[in-house]
């Protein structure tokens, strides 16, 4: 028999024990838009295709890997979204590698629906979403706090400088209210140097206060957020709301709106729409859009395994 063939049957059963033997799970998002611009491009889409390989290591450490596409481009276009270490200590938890950052994750949740729109610091590009570098948490009763350092450049580009990012995250209260009654008030600020020429550094410093409340199907969630480049002659703002309400188990409102102003430019951005659970693992979310100038309707579908 062949041996190259024997290789590399080995290497394929290899690889798939191995994934067999960790936690794997995955995220497809997917949707179909109708504008009512006149050079829209109305179809189906696919927004998100996650896949992780996760794994405790001991009770101490773990790892997780996660690709996912990238919706601007082909949704064969793969890359790495998380390639972290979780190292749990008696001070605090280390996160190493590639992972999620520290700036709206909490809002993300409150809002609990990336899958039909992010929430306005990413949409705006405010922060990016994953980034490469190191990460301390911490605990103490209601209060968290997080400080990160990483590249600054994100999780889709190489780092271009010697400089960092700093991101800090203050949260007191539950952070999970998409999953959990109670309330939250949250802070977050980063600081990232860059060179404008040889001989001059500039920064970006971006502020960001938030908080949240959820009660017996009724979750509602305020944020406010700021971006100074001290290039620019102005700063740039955002102030979002959003809410859910219950109708059922399965069946729930949404709205989200955002208050945008950029220099002498102001935007106001509007989604709303309903939500359906029919099964375990898929959400199926009819929803309108509006910015102003335009309107959209969609149907954004989620489905997780």
């Amino acid at each position: 028999m062949n041996m190259l063939f024997i290789k590399k049957n080995y290497v394929l059963f290899f690889f798939f024990s191995t994934l067999i033997a960790q936690d794997i799970s995955g995220m497809i998002v997917f949707n179909y838009s109708h504008s009512d611009e006149d050079d829209a491009i109305n179809g189906f889409a696919v927004k998100r295709a996650y896949l992780t390989v996760s794994k405790e290591i001991s009770d101490d450490l773990s790892f997780k890997l996660q690709t996912d596409v990238d919706p601007n481009d082909s949704p064969q276009d793969i890359y790495i979204k998380n390639a972290k270490v979780d190292w749990k200590t008696g001070g605090g938890k280390v996160v190493i590698g590639l992972q999620g950052m520290n700036m709206f994750k909490v809002q993300e949740t409150t809002w609990g629906r990336r899958y039909v729109d992010k929430v306005s610091m990413d949409s705006f590009k405010y922060s990016s979403a994953a980034d490469m570098g190191v990460g301390y948490y911490r605990s103490i009763d209601k209060l968290h706090y997080s400080v990160l350092l990483t590249n600054g450049s994100g999780y889709k580009k190489s780092e271009t400088d010697s400089h960092k990012k700093t991101s800090l995250q203050f949260v007191y209260g539950e952070q999970k209210l998409s999953s959990k009654d109670g309330f939250n008030l949250g802070l977050v600020f980063s600081h990232e140097p860059y060179d404008l020429d040889d001989d001059t550094e500039e920064s970006t410093n971006v502020l960001g206060l938030f908080g949240g409340y959820a009660n017996e199907g009724i979750r509602v969630g305020l944020e406010w957020n700021q971006r100074d480049d001290s290039v620019q002659d102005s700063t740039d703002n955002i102030t979002s709301l959003y809410m859910n309400y219950d109708l059922q188990s399965n069946k729930s409102v949404f709205l989200k709106y955002d208050m945008v102003s950029s220099g002498d430019d102001d935007t106001n951005y509007l989604v709303a729409g309903m939500e359906f659970a029919p099964t375990k693992g898929l959400m199926i979310a009819p929803n309108y859009r509006n910015d102003g100038d335009n309107s959209k309707f969609a149907v954004n579908f989620q489905f997780k395994f």
